[in-house]
């Protein structure tokens, strides 16, 4: 579900009552919903709707009006409709830029859920191991304010090595050039350090999550060890960040069949 179903959502509650403060001005902490249970709410509003756009589930449901499941959602985690109503109407009208943040990290959670699915989903016997090093998933300036997330694996075994993850480039990304930069390093015969590069990856500061997956062949060479950057970009002066989020990252190896019978 995009996020804009989720707006859309959410202004359809806000305009089914008017109950609860106008919203002009900051509420007052009793009123306001904290960030975190926000984003709580929020994200557990995404998958009621989905669930209810099943079949069987709109059968259940049916002669339900649909605005008290969400009314349900909301008192589940211990905030009233009012709280919500008049939390939600202060960040469209005075903070917008915090609204969106608050999606974000919606959609991270979202994204952080779908992995968990597809893993557990997987068979043994056709699982194969990531030899990505680091977190999952990053948001950015969240966890890193201009982080190019470097990373360096050993990697002897000749075959197939296949990057894949799922890059999102906000329009106000503040990063120069952003892009997705991997090579294979090895010492050359002068001992020096030699580098066969991957094709880059140009990165669209358009909002949309890319789905991105490069991949390359290794020759046996010992000592090899694969590189780069999965947030590359340019260097620049002066205070700028990044806007941006990294989910379901994954290095796979595939060892190929003109390997395997060496």
């Amino acid at each position: 579900m995009k996020a804009g179903t989720i707006i859309c959502l959410v202004t359809a509650m806000l305009l089914a009552t008017s109950c609860g403060e106008s919203g002009d001005g900051k509420p007052g902490k009793k009123m306001r919903i904290p960030d975190d249970d926000l984003v709580t709410i929020l994200t557990d509003t995404y998958l009621t709707a989905g669930m209810l756009d099943l079949y069987t589930m709109r059968n259940t449901w049916a002669q339900r009006d649909s605005i008290f499941n969400y009314i349900d959602i909301i008192e589940s985690h211990g905030f009233t409709y009012e709280q919500f109503d008049v939390t939600m109407r202060y960040y469209f009208t005075g903070k917008p830029r915090k609204l969106s943040k608050i999606y974000d990290r919606v959609t991270g959670n979202l994204l952080e859920l779908e992995t968990v699915v597809m893993t557990e989903n997987s068979s043994v016997g056709d699982a194969v191991e990531n030899l990505w090093p680091g977190n999952p998933r990053y948001n950015f300036p969240e966890d890193f304010t201009r982080d190019p997330v470097w990373f360096d694996i050993p990697v002897e075994k000749p075959g197939e090595y296949v990057l894949n993850a799922d890059i999102r480039i906000f329009e106000d990304d503040q990063s120069l050039n952003p892009r997705v930069t991997v090579y294979f390093s090895y010492p050359d015969s002068t001992g020096e350090e030699g580098r066969d590069y991957w094709n880059e990856i140009k990165l669209q500061k358009d909002g949309q999550f890319s789905k991105v997956q490069i991949r390359h062949t290794l020759d046996s060479i010992p000592g090899a060890r694969l590189r780069g950057w999965l947030l590359n970009h340019d260097n620049q002066p002066g205070k700028w960040e990044k806007h941006a989020r990294v989910a379901n990252i994954s290095i796979q190896f595939n060892p190929g069949e003109d390997f395997e019978m060496q």
